[in-house]
């Protein structure tokens, strides 16, 4: 079965509407219909609760679309990793990461360190992610890349 590791960039965009969710729900139903497990670090947990929490203080999402999106799409969706949790070399790795290609934190570097294990692609929305690791990776995807998304079945 093939596997692709995704980041809260992405998965956001399936329970908040954003100029591009179309594309993003777009590649979830591909990827669900092409039976393609999705990867995540438990990171995305905290990183996709708490950009619900931000719409929900700005006035932008009511606090029951936050919680239907969290319940009912995302968390469903996705196989949450928590093997790295155990693993303290698995953190090293992330700040070796994050150092190689400058990133501002760790948090990045999760999702990289996940995919790179798994034998597997990677997409974020991120275009500063994507920018800063495409020439060494691969297997790294931007969302809004057409060729990307072509490759996505």
């Amino acid at each position: 079965m093939k596997k692709v590791v995704v980041d809260a960039s992405i998965a956001i965009k399936w329970a908040v509407n954003e100029h591009d969710s179309s594309v993003a729900l777009a590649l979830l139903k591909n990827w669900t219909d092409n039976e393609v497990t999705l990867l995540a670090p438990s990171l995305l947990m905290s990183e996709a609760a708490n950009t619900l929490y931000r719409a929900v203080n700005k006035g932008l999402l009511p606090f029951k679309d936050a919680e239907l999106g969290l319940e009912k799409v995302i968390f469903p969706a996705i196989t949450f990793d928590l093997m790295h949790i155990y693993a303290p070399d698995f953190f090293v790795h992330l700040i070796e990461l994050a150092s190689q290609f400058n990133l501002a934190a760790t948090y990045d570097a999760h999702y990289l360190a996940l995919a790179e294990r798994e034998n597997c692609e990677f997409w974020t929305a991120d275009e500063r992610l994507y920018n800063s690791v495409r020439d060494r990776f691969s297997w790294v995807r931007l969302m809004a890349d057409p060729l990307s998304a072509s490759m996505a079945s």
